[in-house]
């Protein structure tokens, strides 16, 4: 029952940091074409695997910035420095999703507000009813950080489940286009991760 409270009040907490970012400007479209090639290939991984319930995706309308926590180190600093101070730059405000993934699961861009108003009508319950085919998931994005060719990445994926919260998780994606496909990239140094 304590792990249950300390959850949602984590869920809660990161609902509420984002209602206290406002800005006088609107977001604007995110139209990187490339950056929606880079999240086409990490949205289908990990976890969405092992969750089966899932047939429909709700995917949060706007970027999320998150703390930059990659630490590369010796020749990898050459390698994804450039991406990750251009992943810090984009971050410094938030960008709407385009309907331009390219994944076999269906999908829906909800705005944040959609999300809040969900949850305040009627908490997760509210949720799992207005979307039932997420299986109670719902995934948040950063903007993607490019080098200056656009051959490494940096992305921040966050995958979240309402109620309990057991089964999210997030980390930062460092990708690397080889053959005209991303992947992951094999780097040194230090990053973070979290999952319940």
């Amino acid at each position: 029952m304590l792990l249950q409270v300390i959850l949602l009040l984590i869920s809660s907490l990161a609902l509420s940091q984002d209602s206290a970012v406002k800005t006088d400007n609107p977001p604007k479209p995110y139209e990187d074409a490339e950056a929606y090639e880079v999240y086409s290939t990490i949205i289908p991984t990990g976890w969405l695997r092992q969750a089966q319930e899932v047939k429909t995706l709700v995917i949060r309308k706007e970027t999320r910035a998150y703390k930059m926590c990659l630490r590369p180190e010796g020749e990898s600093e050459k390698i994804i420095g450039e991406a990750i101070s251009e992943y810090v730059k984009l971050s410094e405000k938030a960008w709407l999703l385009q309907q331009r993934l390219n994944i076999e699961k269906p999908y829906e861009l909800i705005a944040y507000d959609e999300l809040k108003l969900a949850l305040k009508q009627g908490g997760w319950e509210n949720f799992y009813k207005q979307y039932p085919n997420s299986g109670g998931y719902w995934i948040e994005l950063s903007a993607v950080g490019f080098n200056a060719d656009k051959t490494v990445a940096v992305v921040y994926m966050e995958h979240r489940r309402a109620g309990l919260g057991l089964g999210s998780g997030g980390k930062f994606h460092v990708l690397q286009k080889q053959d005209g496909k991303w992947a992951p990239l094999k780097w040194k140094g230090r990053s973070c991760a979290w999952e319940s």
